[in-house]
């Protein structure tokens, strides 16, 4: 009898840890005084994702304290983020700085296009936080 409390006890537990009302990754902290990238995903758009995946790469390589802590935001959540969006096309990466997006490309987008506009951005401020 003991063990058969145990397991539902448990299996409480269980279930009310994975009925978590938000997910604190999806939290964007926009007090920092650094750039924030935040990228929104979308699981039905997968394919037009890859030119993403690929750009978020190649750009992690070239300014990688800017890609530490990206923001992976499914695409569903992005109700939350009506201030950012001004388009509600996914796939879509931004470079926000505070309350300011400073760089945006969504929907479909090739990984040159996604990497031209980010870098113009991020060289930019690098080259404004060296004067």
């Amino acid at each position: 009898m003991k063990s058969l409390s145990f397991i539902f006890v448990a299996a409480f537990l269980f279930l009310t840890a994975s009925c978590n009302s938000g997910n604190n990754s999806d939290k964007l902290k926009l007090n920092e005084d650094r750039n924030q990238v935040v990228f929104f995903s979308d699981e039905k758009n997968y394919k037009q994702e890859s030119s993403y995946y690929d750009a978020i790469i190649e750009l992690k390589q070239k300014y990688p304290i800017v890609f530490d802590k990206i923001v992976v935001i499914p695409a569903a959540n992005a109700n939350q983020y009506d201030n950012l969006l001004k388009e509600k096309r996914f796939p879509a990466i931004l470079i926000v700085h505070r309350d300011q997006v400073l760089a945006n490309v969504n929907g479909s987008a090739t990984k040159e296009q996604i990497i031209e506009a980010i870098s113009a951005v991020l060289t930019n401020d690098s080259e404004n936080t060296k004067q």
